[in-house]
């Protein structure tokens, strides 16, 4: 083993991996494959790591995430925007595969992002399952959106195609759900979640797979997480207008779905709403701060491990 302690960078491609490990300045190359992926581990395994940073590239990391946390190496994975910022803000304006992976290592020792946990094959499972869904779920609302245009055989060929659709989805939400019913924390969870008007099993068996730290995490903490959080755009005396930015975009989609059904059976949710609009807020502010509000109710719910209810005065318990 090395004996100085390194922070290692690495940018994925669907072809190859460019790693960097700082400050020793050595550079390596592999192709992103299972076999060469496992080379790789094996020659991480002789320094004394700090931290390994990936970027989210939508799956292509998922095999080299998966042996690096079977061996035990630490590993972050950030957002590509949080990459980009970080080498704008050093002066590297230049951009390669190779000088990414630089600009990783040099972010992890700089910025020191947290460790991803660990997931089990199972949880794993579940999250490609419901991310499949999303996919299906996509492209039905397009061929709904063809359909009103189309004529004739092509007219047929969509409809066709959304009810094959609406039964691999049938076939899709049947074995999420059986996933989900093998594991007793998650349906714990689940049957928790669904408690609160507006939560269906859609969206908690989202919650449960794409945000594993509802419940562990601060108001502030889960609302940063998400992208719910609004972020003060002031200077001097000028007050801009407060906004979200960042986050994880499926999971705040997936949580204005829950909000909108809210605002229609969820009597703090629309009482909320309805009082935000009568103080002359957009429609558009008033549901995100709707999707900000149930998430922090939701965040308390797992936390203290207490259903949805709801007193006299419209105040949701546990008082998040």
């Amino acid at each position: 083993m090395e004996n100085i302690s390194v922070w290692v960078g690495i940018d994925v491609s669907k072809a190859t991996l460019d790693v960097y490990i700082r400050p020793i300045g050595k550079a390596l190359k592999f192709a992103n494959t299972e076999l060469e992926i496992f080379n790789l581990v094996e020659q991480l395994k002789f320094y004394d790591l700090n931290l390994i940073v990936l970027e989210a590239t939508g799956g292509l990391e998922t095999e080299l995430v998966i042996q690096l946390q079977a061996a035990m190496l630490p590993v972050a994975l950030i957002n590509p925007r949080q990459g980009r910022n970080f080498a704008k803000a050093t002066g590297k304006l230049a951009k390669t595969d190779a000088i990414d992976a630089q600009i990783l290592a040099h972010f992890g020792e700089a910025m020191k992002p947290q460790v991803l946990n660990i997931e089990s094959q199972a949880s794993r499972q579940l999250g490609e399952l419901i991310s499949r869904r999303r996919q299906l779920v996509e492209m039905q609302t397009a061929e709904k959106n063809r359909r009103s245009r189309a004529r004739g055989k092509a007219l047929a060929d969509i409809e066709a195609h959304i009810e094959y659709l609406d039964e691999r989805l049938k076939q899709l939400n049947q074995e999420i759900e059986q996933l989900t019913q093998n594991n007793q924390q998650w349906i714990e969870k689940v049957n928790l979640l669904k408690t609160t008007p507006g939560i269906g099993q859609v969206i908690s068996t989202t919650l449960v797979s794409d945000l594993p730290e509802l419940g562990q995490l601060t108001a502030k903490q889960i609302s940063r997480l998400v992208g719910v959080a609004p972020i003060n755009h002031d200077s001097g005396q000028h007050k801009g207008k407060r906004m979200i930015n960042g986050g994880r975009a499926h999971v705040r989609a997936t949580l204005y779905m829950g909000a909108v059904v809210a605002m229609r059976h969820n009597p703090v949710i629309k009482a909320f709403y309805e009082r935000l609009v009568e103080r002359g807020k957009s429609k558009k502010l008033a549901l995100t701060a709707c999707v900000h509000k149930m998430l922090v109710i939701l965040n308390a719910m797992v936390r203290d491990n207490l259903p949805w209810r709801v007193t006299d005065n419209l105040q949701p318990i546990p008082n998040a």
